[in-house]
């Protein structure tokens, strides 16, 4: 997965305000590779079929972010 993305890790959210709560289909927290990961905020492509841009993510177990973007 790491090859596609670049990854940031951080205790406290990388984007303010209050972000959603949705499951983040599979993609593991950096810090404890824990696959119960909600999806924070996240921002796509313009495109009809779009891509994923980035998207941060909190993990349920311990409570770290983690940021996905596209290289």
């Amino acid at each position: 997965m790491g090859a596609e993305w670049k990854i940031e890790i951080r205790e406290k959210g990388f984007t303010e305000g209050k972000g959603g709560n949705m499951p983040a289909l599979g993609y593991p927290c950096a810090v404890c590779e824990s696959k119960k990961t909600k999806s924070r905020f996240a921002e796509s492509s313009d495109e009809e079929e779009s891509n994923l841009l980035w998207m941060e993510l909190q993990c349920k177990h311990c409570q770290n972010n983690t940021r996905y973007t596209r290289k």
